[in-house]
Order: C-alpha cells, then structure tokens, then sequence
C-alpha cells in the first residue's frame, strides 16, 4: 500500500497518493502504534503530499508528530534538504521544525561501531 502510494506520488497522483498514506496511516496506528518508526515515516510522507498539495498547517502538523513519535534521526537530521518540503522554506514554523529536528536527532543514542 505505502509502495503503491509512493509511485502514484512520484507520478503526481497526488489525490491517489495522499489516499493510500491516509489508509495505510489509520492501519499502522492501529497495528503497530503511534510511537514507531514506521508510523512516523508514513506520517512524514503524507505530510510531504499535503506539502504539494498547499495544504501547510496539516503537513506541519504531521511532520511535528513524525519527529516527535519514532522518525528516524537519520531523517530528522536532512528535513532541511528534503526537496518535497521546499515549499516550506519561506514559513518561519519550517526553521523552528528543523531546528526541532536536529536537536531531536542529536540527542538520539549513537550506534557503536
């Protein structure tokens, strides 16, 4: 479901896309919770839809509630450079978003090597 949602994203079926974010969204909350990474991510990807979609304060929302619950520091850390989220840039709730991110990313445990 998120493959299928992501190529119709990547083709510009925003409509298609955003719908099989939402869907597969409501089954990982309901199935694996709301706290896992996996969850995050799919919120960070509908957010990104909304983001082209003009829909800023719900993709704002979302991409709060992916970093705040399981988005992977790797990914909080590059919010900045993610060019889905270009449009953002000029809403002073994007500089606040990524200097959220980061802190949250930094202050993640570090795998040994």
């Amino acid at each position: 479901m998120i493959n299928l949602a992501t190529m119709q994203a990547t083709m510009g079926h925003y409509d298609e896309a955003e719908k099989g974010f939402r869907e597969a969204l409501e089954l990982e909350k309901h199935l694996l919770g709301p706290d896992q990474p996996e969850t995050a991510l799919t919120k960070y990807n509908l957010a990104c839809i909304l983001v082209q979609r003009g829909q800023r304060d719900e993709a704002f929302s979302l991409l709060r509630e992916s970093v705040d619950h399981g988005l992977h520091p790797r990914i909080d850390s590059k919010i900045d450079s993610d060019p889905d989220l270009q449009p953002l840039h000029d809403d002073p709730r994007f500089a606040a978003l990524v200097a959220h991110g980061k802190e949250r990313a930094a202050a993640q445990p570090q795998p040994s090597r």
